[in-house]
């Protein structure tokens, strides 16, 4: 199974601690789950002895918080990976787990999937090392920069190095350009526009964006790269004054209308850096870009040193909370329906000026609720909902979101449509259609809308006759797909991960690790023959 995993907890409330331990079987993820620990100092006495590889710490603790922590741990013991666990309160703290090494934040009450994704995420950091201490060369650090713009997975080693292992010294791509920059980060949301614009093609979407965007600039200097493990993210690295950064942004938006490239973000960072800043300025920039209006139109965001934080409301309140729970006890989903969109006001969520951070949040919490008080079905029948929920807010699509939300009261309610003598025959169609156009954005709504099937009745049926939901049949051909892909070694690791149907590396990594029990770059080494 691998090396053993080592994970310290660090947290001053009994239940947290105890919530954390029995959350998981961690033994399954080869994992040594120690015993956790009252605070932070705690950890600093435990470290030299117990030598965690994982840290997963509390922001408010006694004594030594869990900022502090993260501060002596990035500098004293920098292989540690750490993991923040705050509550809403603590989101204006949160731009500091990331500037201290932090690579990833868990909102209380943490849940199961949140926890084993975070986790995934630093197996496979851990991972990574290991393979880098069995290489004869390690990456040096140039000591100039040179002339020409080198590939986009340069640049990408660059941040993820820098991103994934603070301390360590990593390759610095050789450029002309100045000693001090600023960074426009380009993010566009709707994936799935730009799948059908540019047939699937990742490389030659990539180069046709890259081009325009310098095109756009005007500067041969400038660095424009394309971050291989978000492929619809691009950084701009240039030294302009903060009027041009904005008039380069105005410019970008204009020629990229929302029609056919769909919602665009732009964060602008003018404050001067170097490229070897390059990590702590995109965690910056990150941090900023979800405090951008949820909707489908275009923005601009500037880093701020955190003044948009004020602007972030807690919508998920504890009233609301009350209210749903109400509801959804007494079996009244028409009434936690009236409670989700019209009391707390998410049907209104655009118009009414939420943030990205704030409707993630409140969908998270309203979910989370309806799974919980659900006793008639298991976490797996909230999958497809889970799955569509994450599509709606990487594309800022109002409407996905409310389709699913009601989607999810409708499986929590239970399916209402009748035995029918058609439903086994449009089973099949469906699980046809999925096998052929598996690498599509593909949800249990769509699809039933699509084959005329109630939702929450078609999940049922689907997992029946196949024994597995739909989103399962979905991961399950875009990875048989991906393994087939891996035997042609022209095809990188992360266009096959976009050509199956995923614009975000690292999460097709997760799902692959999660499906066959090891990262993809690992299944190409022992199943592929060079």
């Amino acid at each position: 199974m691998g090396a053993k995993y080592r994970v310290l907890s660090a947290d001053d409330e009994f239940w947290s601690r105890e919530n954390i331990r029995r959350m998981i079987p961690w033994e399954d993820y080869s994992i040594d789950f120690l015993e956790p620990a009252c605070d932070g100092e705690e950890v600093m006495e435990r470290i030299p002895k117990e030598r965690p590889d994982i840290v997963i710490t509390d922001i408010n603790m006694p004594f030594l918080s869990g900022l502090e922590l993260l501060d002596r741990l990035k500098t004293e013991y920098p292989d540690i990976i750490t993991i923040a666990v705050s509550g809403y309160d603590d989101f204006r703290k949160v731009k500091g787990v990331f500037m201290s090494g932090g690579i990833d934040y868990l909102l209380k009450p943490v849940g199961r999937e949140q926890l084993v994704d975070t986790l995934s995420k630093a197996i496979k950091i851990l991972e990574e090392r290991e393979v880098e201490k069995a290489e004869k060369e390690d990456i040096k650090l140039r000591e100039n920069y040179i002339s020409s713009f080198l590939e986009d997975d340069e640049f990408s080693s660059l941040l993820n190095g820098k991103l994934f292992r603070p301390g360590k010294e990593v390759h610095v791509p050789s450029t002309k350009v100045f000693s001090e920059i600023s960074t426009i980060l380009v993010k566009f949301h709707d994936v799935e526009i730009l799948k059908q614009s540019f047939e699937k093609d990742v490389l030659r979407m990539s180069y046709s964006l890259k081009y325009k965007l310098r095109e756009l600039i005007g500067d041969d200097r400038t660095i424009v790269f394309n971050y291989k493990d978000k492929v619809n993210e691009f950084i701009i690295e240039l030294n302009a004054t903060p009027a041009r950064l904005r008039y380069i942004a105005d410019r970008i938006l204009e020629a990229f209308p929302i029609e056919e490239q769909g919602p665009i973000t732009i964060v602008i960072h003018d404050q001067a850096s170097s490229l070897d800043d390059i990590a702590s300025v995109y965690r910056e920039m990150i941090s900023e870009l979800v405090t951008r209006p949820f909707g489908r139109e275009h923005c601009i965001v500037m880093c701020s040193n955190g003044q948009n934080m004020k602007e972030l409301d807690d919508r998920y309140t504890d009233r609301i909370e009350a209210l749903l729970l109400e509801c959804l006890c007494d079996h009244d989903t028409d009434q936690a329906k009236n409670v989700i969109m019209d009391t707390a006001g998410l049907q209104k969520c655009d118009s009414a000026g939420w943030s990205l951070f704030e409707v993630t949040q409140f969908t998270t919490g309203v979910l989370n609720t309806i799974a919980d008080t659900d006793r008639k079905n298991d976490s797996r029948s909230y999958e497809e909902v889970q799955d569509a929920l994450n599509y709606g807010l990487r594309s800022l699509s109002k409407d996905v979101i409310l389709d699913n939300i009601e989607l999810a009261l409708s499986v929590a309610a239970g399916p209402k449509a009748a035995e029918n003598n058609s439903i086994s025959q449009q089973v099949e169609n469906i699980h046809a259609y999925i096998e052929k156009h598996y690498m599509d954005h593909l949800s249990l709504a769509g699809l039933a809308e699509q084959f005329y099937v109630e939702p929450s009745y078609l999940s049922r049926k689907f997992s029946q006759k196949y024994n597995e939901t739909i989103t399962a049949c979905i991961t399950r051909c875009r990875m048989d797909q991906a393994k087939d892909l891996m035997k042609e070694e022209e095809n990188k690791l992360e266009a096959i991960s976009f050509k199956v149907g995923y614009d975000d590396y690292n999460y097709f990594s997760r799902v692959f690790r999660r499906i066959e029990g090891m990262s993809p770059s690992e299944y190409r080494r022992r199943n592929v023959q060079t």
